[in-house]
């Protein structure tokens, strides 16, 4: 459907539901001969890129397209859409059980309702939880979870139990990935928890307890979205762990070898050192030397003769 105007204002097309947008968010991802992607479409969310091309599927055979071809294009596709979003996409729900478009008792009223099917579709993630006493390990998630959720994987302080109470979050932007942000949920009260030195020290603030990192993607969407993808073990020890090896030095000598081999380059020093200064002087027998006196003309003159210079001839003496 793509780019339209009107009353003067330009907007999007879903090529999937129809839905008009502001912008054109997601898009189709095709490959030329050449293997470079070619980017078709404007689509609400990626579920929606997902659905479209297994739709597709079912013309296997027409316009001389084969059913392997039309398998390796879904493949590729959704090889594509997850690894740019980070975790498995699955379709979104069927156009013809939108109510813009089946009349006959559709499932899905609005907008906000093929939104909430489409996250509701989403696959449990991977996170990691930070313990108290600095050890980590990772915890499956839902990853359209709120924050009350995730709460069942903190320790809850003995004063915040209920419905009402939620942990608190704050994101982290970080250079190697700029389409995702780091989420960090954590409960900002001290409680009785056991301060969390390792991650006060990482996220520079104090943490109280244990703390869960996610990741949290930046996608396009037609609407508002918080998706949270795999977020391993290897992914935090990577980020914010010591990355200096030791560095392993086969013919390295052990503390007792390097003391004896100290004493010995210490006791060789010191007879080089009383070797060089025995014929030395003390500077105040050295000034008591004599003096040599200033060279007068003749010897200068005889000087300059012995290199092959003839003196200049001595000056007249003016008459009075």
């Amino acid at each position: 459907m793509g780019k339209r105007k009107l009353h003067g204002v330009t907007y999007f097309q879903c090529d999937w539901t129809g839905l008009p947008m502001r912008t054109s968010n997601c898009y189709m991802p095709t490959w030329n001969e050449a293997g470079k992607l070619v980017k078709h479409g404007s689509y609400c969310n990626w579920e929606s890129v997902v659905a479209h091309v297994i739709h597709d599927n079912a013309w296997k055979g027409v316009h001389g397209t084969s059913e392997q071809e039309a398998e390796e294009r879904i493949r590729k596709v959704r090889e594509y859409v997850n690894n740019l979003v980070g975790t498995v996409v699955e379709p979104a729900p069927h156009y013809t059980k939108l109510a813009w478009f089946c009349r006959d008792s559709p499932t899905i009223h609005s907008p906000q309702d093929f939104h909430e099917a489409c996250v509701n579709s989403a696959t449990p993630v991977v996170a990691v939880r930070l313990l108290a006493d600095g050890s980590a390990h990772e915890v499956i998630c839902v990853s359209d979870q709120v924050k009350a959720r995730f709460a069942a994987f903190l320790t809850r302080p003995f004063n915040l139990h209920g419905p009402l109470h939620e942990p608190q979050s704050f994101q982290t932007m970080r250079k190697k990935h700029r389409e995702r942000d780091l989420t960090v949920f954590y409960w900002p009260f001290k409680n009785g928890l056991p301060f969390n030195q390792t991650a006060s020290n990482i996220f520079k603030m104090q943490i109280y307890g244990d703390c869960l990192l996610v990741e949290q993607t930046k996608e396009p969407c037609f609407l508002p979205r918080e998706r949270y993808v795999n977020f391993h073990l290897t992914h935090y020890i990577e980020q914010f762990t010591s990355k200096k090896r030791p560095h392993h030095y086969p013919d390295a000598v052990d503390t007792a070898e390097y003391a004896e081999l100290k004493a010995e380059m210490q006791e060789s020093l010191l007879a080089m050192e009383s070797v060089s200064s025995s014929s030395a002087a003390l500077p105040t027998d050295l000034a008591k030397a004599s003096v040599l006196p200033p060279a007068d003309g003749r010897e200068l003159a005889g000087l300059l003769k012995q290199t092959g210079v003839v003196p200049p001839p001595p000056a007249k003496k003016a008459k009075v």
